[in-house]
Formats: structure tokens, C-alpha cells, sequence
């Protein structure tokens, strides 16, 4: 299943390339500018991380039950579990990746968080360089929501090739949407380099952010002004 609200989350908590904590977060997920779909993502994933893990079917009431001999069924009850395929039988292709052009956007909230996850790694790309590495870190980081294989391929697809500036700034559609824009692509990096503060600059611009506003962000995430 493909969470992206439970996947944006997950990279919020764990800042993307920022090195040391946000200092707002637990503050901005409440209120503020984290209002909509940041704070529906930090509820998602705090939802997700909360519940009790439930094991698999192979892991419960003792351990799966033992194979058939080879070419015999098993019978469990009135229903007869389907044969064992013949030897040299191809296994089932795995499931197409997840990418841009396969993501259900037609649901506004799925959609909405999809845009703020490539904000976000359009903003750790700003420097031009992620490497294998931070991928790597990266994708640890979300360890702890227990990725499915649709959200791993997803971020995976994202990491390798970031959107550009212009593509996040045009589905920009609202003054709410680009204020959480703007606060994901603050919390993906440590605007500690020219080319973070470039970036954020022109991404102000782009999406029609004011001074006071921007300022205004940097506080609640408790993040020094450009």
C-alpha cells in the first residue's frame, strides 16, 4: 500500500540531510504553518508508529505449516490449498515501480503529499549532489515506519532523480500550499551553504512567498532567517 502522507512524515521526522533536530517540529506539527498537510503527515506517521506491529501470517500460531510432499495439495478444513508449481516455473514478476506518472493524484490529500515530498528532495538536491551514501541515510532514516515495497521503490525513484525547482513551484496552486512548500524544503537541509539560501530565495520567489512570512516559518521551526 502506498501511504504518502505516512511516507512524508517519516521524512519530516527524520529532516531529510539536516544534521541536528528541527527545533519547532513537535510545536509547528500542532499548528502554525505546519496547518494541512505537514500536520496531517506528523499525525500519520505518529499514528503508524504508535501501533503494535502486527506479525505476519507465517509467523503466528506456531510457525507456517509444513510444505506438501512434491506434487500433492494440502488440505486445511473443507478448502484444499492450490499445488506447489511444477518445477522450473517462473515465479510472478515483481510489481511495476512506483514513479511520478503512476501515483494516484486524483485524491487531493495523496496528491498534495506527493508535491511536498519532492519539495523536500528537491530541496536536499540544492547543492546538486545526492550521492549513494545519503541516499542510503536517507532511506534510513525512514527504517522506522516500515516502508512498504511501493513507498521504497517510490523514494528511491525520487532520490534518483529530484524534480527541478521550476516543476515544484508550478503545482504550487495556493498561499496555504506554498507555505508548506516552503517549511518541508527548510526542514530537508541545513541552509548552511550559497546554494541552500540560493535556493530557498528563489523558491520564495517562485512561489510568490513575502518576507514576513519566510521569516515567520524560520521562527516556528526555530531555524535561523536568511
Amino acid at each position: 500500500m502506498f501511504n504518502p502522507e505516512k511516507l512524508l512524515g517519516g521524512l519530516i521526522r527524520g529532516g531529510m540531510r539536516r544534521r541536528g533536530g528541527i527545533g519547532g517540529l513537535g510545536g509547528i506539527a500542532k499548528g502554525g504553518v505546519a496547518l494541512g498537510l505537514v500536520g496531517v503527515a506528523m499525525e500519520a506517521v505518529e499514528h503508524f508508529m504508535n501501533q503494535p506491529r502486527t506479525a505476519s501470517p507465517s509467523h503466528t500460531g506456531g510457525g507456517a505449516p509444513p510444505s506438501p510432499p512434491p506434487g500433492t495439495g494440502s488440505v486445511s478444513g473443507s478448502a484444499a490449498s492450490a499445488p506447489p508449481p511444477p518445477p522450473g516455473s517462473a515465479a510472478a514478476p515483481p510489481p511495476p515501480p512506483v514513479s511520478p506518472e503512476t501515483v494516484d493524484t486524483d485524491k487531493p490529500a495523496q496528491a498534495g503529499a506527493v508535491l511536498l515530498i519532492r519539495a523536500m528532495i528537491a530541496a536536499a538536491n540544492a547543492d546538486g549532489v545526492i550521492d549513494g551514501d545519503e541516499r542510503q541515510r536517507i532511506l534510513g532514516k525512514l527504517k522506522a515506519t516500515d516502508l512498504s515495497e511501493e513507498e521504497h521503490q517510490f523514494i528511491v525513484h525520487e532520490l534518483l532523480q529530484p524534480a527541478d525547482l521550476e516543476t515544484i513551484a508550478a503545482q504550487v496552486t495556493s498561499p496555504d500550499l506554498a507555505k508548506q512548500v516552503y517549511a518541508v524544503s527548510v526542514m530537508a537541509m541545513d541552509v548552511d551553504t550559497d546554494a541552500e539560501r540560493e535556493y530557498l530565495k528563489a523558491l520564495t520567489q517562485r512561489i510568490g512567498m513575502d518576507d514576513e512570512t519566510v521569516h515567520a516559518i524560520h521562527l516556528e521551526l526555530g531555524i535561523a532567517p536568511l
